[in-house]
């Protein structure tokens, strides 16, 4: 053995929580949106926020990144999303996310669950991790 481990395959997914009811800056907002951080670091884990310098204003904004690599990751970041959304239809989520140099980016608001926004995900993230994507196009609800 040399000491080296194989490179993690990971799909690192951007999230950005956005309201069509509150304000960015509202107290309200910011407690739900530190509740679905903190729901996802629970619940999945991987979660990590990036500093970011805006050029022109002062101080910084963060990007937050989950780190998906795994199936039950993933399959637990989904159900946990779908909860957070669900509570507020007037939630929304955008997520992007890497492949092959571009940005590809769905979004998913609480009002309607857009299963093909999450079918997206899914095969980036089954492209990413080597598997075939899920679920089986077989064994799809019908």
């Amino acid at each position: 053995m040399d000491g080296t481990s194989p490179p993690e395959r990971v799909l690192d997914l951007v999230l950005e929580p956005h309201s069509d009811r509150f304000d960015p800056a509202d107290d309200r907002w910011r407690a739900q949106v530190g509740d679905l951080y903190t729901g996802l670091e629970g619940e999945v884990g991987g979660l990590r926020r990036e500093a970011e310098r805006v050029p022109g204003a002062k101080g910084t904004v963060d990007t937050v990144i989950l780190a998906l690599g795994s199936a039950g990751a993933f399959t637990a970041a989904v159900e946990f999303l779908r909860a957070w959304l669900t509570r507020d239809r007037s939630r929304r989520l955008d997520v992007s996310w890497d492949v092959d140099g571009r940005t590809e980016r769905v979004t998913v608001s609480g009002g309607a669950i857009d299963t093909q926004a999450i079918d997206r995900i899914a095969e980036a993230f089954a492209i990413r991790i080597g598997e075939k994507p899920w679920p089986d196009p077989d064994t799809a609800p019908s």
